[in-house]
């Protein structure tokens, strides 16, 4: 009897009546109750819909870069120390000649960022360094020829800032105007020589009073920078910079 009460209950007014309503015909349609017939999509959590996880960025970290690991990589030449440098040009990380257990002198940075020494010294080790015009019996090749004197032995200043020329000799027979002997030159007589002739650009060639070449007066048109290699006799150093252990390095 209960069944035929229901049927006909539907039957004669199945027009009018609905059994259910459309809340429920809602949520049985999708199951979830957000009637959109499929799988509820949260943008809170998990997968955000934008084709990669985390919080839909287009990275794993948030911050719009694929490649966070090339964030503040150091570079050469920028004056920073930075990273793995050494040191970046003026930038020493605070360091000096005395760290590395020198005396004296001068720490660079090489064009590498990393830290050059050869300009620190510590006079009487025997070492001629960059800041030092010899060191003991090292004179970095210096004679008294090359002075302009006709032999003898150089010595070295007790702080090695300077060259002492004493033992140096004159030639005898130097100031004749004649080429005797062991003299390139004399007076005015360069025996045919020239700055040019010696390998320089230019200038004018000159004779010392102990009868030797005399190249102070010639020119090199290009100077060498800062730790290139460089000719002691030629002082081919830029301006600021000496010739020391054939680098050229800050004065």
């Amino acid at each position: 009897m209960a069944l035929c009460v229901g049927a006909c209950a539907a039957g004669e007014g199945a027009e009018d009546t609905n059994i259910f309503s459309t809340s429920v015909n809602t949520t049985l349609a999708d199951g979830n109750g957000d009637g959109d017939g499929g799988s509820e999509s949260s943008s809170g959590n998990g997968d955000s819909g934008d084709g990669d996880p985390g919080d839909g960025d287009g990275d794993d970290n948030g911050d719009g870069d694929a490649d966070p690991t090339t964030d503040g990589n150091e570079v050469c030449g920028d004056g920073v120390k930075e990273g793995q440098e050494e040191c970046d040009g003026n930038d020493l990380g605070g360091v000096n000649c005395a760290d590395f257990g020198f005396e004296d002198g001068t720490l660079v940075c090489a064009n590498d960022c990393t830290l050059f020494t050869n300009a620190c010294s510590t006079c009487g080790d025997g070492q001629l360094a960059a800041t030092e015009a010899c060191d003991g019996n090292n004179f970095g090749g210096l004679t008294c020829t090359d002075l302009g004197y006709a032999s003898g032995s150089l010595a070295c200043a007790p702080d090695c800032s300077a060259v002492v020329e004493s033992g140096c000799m004159q030639a005898p027979t130097c100031g004749n105007g004649m080429l005797d002997p062991g003299e390139p030159c004399d007076g005015v007589n360069l025996n045919g020589e020239t700055c040019q002739s010696l390998g320089y650009d230019g200038g004018v060639l000159a004779c010392t009073p102990g009868c030797q070449i005399n190249t102070d007066g010639c020119l090199v048109e290009e100077c060498v920078p800062v730790l290139g290699a460089c000719n002691l006799l030629f002082d081919d150093c830029c301006e600021g910079l000496q010739c020391a252990l054939a680098y050229c390095v800050p004065e």
